[in-house]
């Protein structure tokens, strides 16, 4: 089985344009990624920021995406007495809870 082999090129944006000091968010990513086991082999420098290769090689990276699960079957709609609110009855007029009819005494 062949090495894996992992080769990316990052920008690094300069405090200033045309000098080689990179800002604080782009030094702790360039430490971080040389903590991390990638080697720097090229660097360009542009009038903004800095090209700078870096790349890493071992084990292959474990597989990412999950294989596709066929779908669940949908559920049954809730009929029943009473529709979609469920229970006996429901809120109209008369009975238990409905408004009253004839006069009040």
């Amino acid at each position: 089985m062949a090495d894996y082999k992992e080769v990316r090129v990052e920008r690094l944006h300069l405090k200033v344009p045309g000098t080689d000091q990179l800002r604080k968010n782009a030094a702790g990513r360039l430490r971080y990624l040389l903590a991390a086991g990638w080697r720097e082999t090229d660097r360009w420098i542009e009038p903004d920021y800095l090209k700078v290769r870096i790349e890493r090689s071992g084990h292959a990276p474990r597989m990412t995406r999950l294989p596709k699960f066929p779908a669940l079957q949908g559920r049954p709609p809730r009929g029943g007495p009473g529709g979609r609110f469920g229970g006996p009855g429901g809120a109209g007029p008369g009975g238990p809870g409905g408004a009253p009819r004839g006069p009040r005494r």
